[in-house]
């Protein structure tokens, strides 16, 4: 076994600069193709303007791009706000299950708590505590204040 240890710290020393090679090799190839995609982009959109150029005023023509590409950051941004506001919605809804899962959870607990007094008073001041954190205004989730 004393020989086999260092064997396989060596191979895992070896995976590991050539999984680091890898990653700075991709890394430098996806930066210069990304470079590339911008300047195809960038040129395409000279294109479009320079065409629209044709039919209209160059003025014109470049103001009809810019119009166009701020109308498409509007879209994607409502995109985003919708979508977020969906997740949102969906966080309250499994917040909301999981009250009703833990009030269904301790009702089911009950009948066990009231045969034992002293996990019936544990319950009762541990109520008491959360009764009075909540009527304080303690806690810091943002569910809390919404219920």
């Amino acid at each position: 076994m004393g020989g086999l240890a260092p064997l396989l710290a060596s191979l895992l020393a070896a995976d590991v600069k050539g999984f680091a090679q890898r990653t700075k090799r991709s890394a430098m190839i996806y930066a210069i193709a990304g470079l590339f995609l911008l300047t195809a982009y960038g040129a395409g959109i000279a294109a479009l303007a320079v065409w629209l150029s044709t039919m209209m005023s160059m003025a014109a023509a470049l103001g009809l791009v810019a119009a166009g590409a701020i109308l498409i950051a509007l879209v994607m941004i409502l995109v985003v706000v919708v979508k977020n506001r969906a997740d949102e919605r969906k966080r309250r809804e499994a917040a909301a299950g999981n009250r009703a899962m833990m009030m269904t959870a301790a009702l089911s607990a009950l009948p066990i708590l009231m045969k034992s007094r002293p996990l019936m008073a544990a319950v009762i001041s541990g109520g008491a505590g959360l009764l009075a954190l909540k009527l304080l205004g303690g806690g810091n989730d943002q569910s809390d204040m919404d219920a």
